[in-house]
């Protein structure tokens, strides 16, 4: 009895255990480019970077939340994508994608000021980009992800939203590095800023070094969401629990 009571509690261990691998990247440099490793190396003063890309990945990139200043700033690091000149960058409220604010469009450059941007969310759900544009979008909260839109198709932070169901996005925490980006000031990469990287091309298509896009945010924390396998096998295991008891109850 003991046994078939614990089993549904290691099983949801084991679920949340396998969420949090991290998702392979490609540092490899075969096509010429920088590699992601390289540019976090390349932004921090004296590096190379304290973040490994490979082991360091932030997991709970789903879904974010503003902080209590109730805004945030963000820059782009750098940008690779061959659609570099095309592709949109910005918010949806996770609850509904079709309610989205772009941060950044094609033309903002790494570097310069069209590379920086702020966004904020009001009490009333509406989303206010560089401080002054009230853009009539209004959101359910305080929930919401990040999406990159290309001319064939948008990629969200939430995979599950995903067409080919991959992961399009991987975010780092800063660890206190000195980093510089771009012609501002270098200072600390602290823990409420993010260095989020992307995949701007379908699965089938890419060569997963998720350095087609780059940002930095500030101001946000990612929120915990379980995994749509998790939930399954959470009520998998409170059913098996469920189970049990009534067996106890009718021994």
């Amino acid at each position: 009895m003991t046994i078939m009571r614990t089993l549904p509690l290691a099983c949801l261990s084991l679920a949340l255990a396998a969420t949090a691998q991290a998702t392979p990247v490609n540092v490899s440099g075969a096509n010429g480019e920088l590699n992601l490793q390289q540019i976090l190396d390349g932004i921090t003063v004296g590096g190379p970077s304290s973040v490994n890309v490979a082991t360091d990945q932030y997991a709970n990139d789903t879904q974010w939340s503003l902080g209590g200043s109730g805004g945030a700033f963000s820059q782009i690091v750098i940008e690779l994508a061959g659609y570099a000149a095309i592709n949109s960058f910005g918010i949806y409220d996770a609850t509904d994608p079709t309610k989205f604010v772009e941060i950044f469009s094609g033309p903002a450059t790494a570097g310069t000021s069209s590379a920086r941007a702020t966004f904020s969310i009001l009490e009333d759900g509406q989303v206010v980009r560089n401080l002054f544009d009230e853009t009539g979008v209004y959101f359910a909260g305080n929930l919401f992800g990040f999406y990159l839109s290309t001319p064939n198709h948008t990629w969200y932070s939430d995979a599950a939203r995903n067409g080919d169901g991959a992961d399009h996005m991987v975010a780092y925490q800063g660890t206190g590095d000195t980093v510089k980006i771009g012609n501002s000031i270098a200072g600390p990469w602290a823990n409420n800023e993010f260095v989020m990287a992307w995949e701007d091309q379908a699965r089938n298509q890419w060569d997963y070094d998720y350095n087609d896009f780059v940002v930095m945010v500030e101001s946000v924390s990612g929120v915990a969401v379980p995994e749509p396998g998790t939930l399954a096998l959470f009520a998998f295991g409170l059913a098996g629990l469920g189970l049990v008891r009534r067996r106890a109850t009718a021994g």
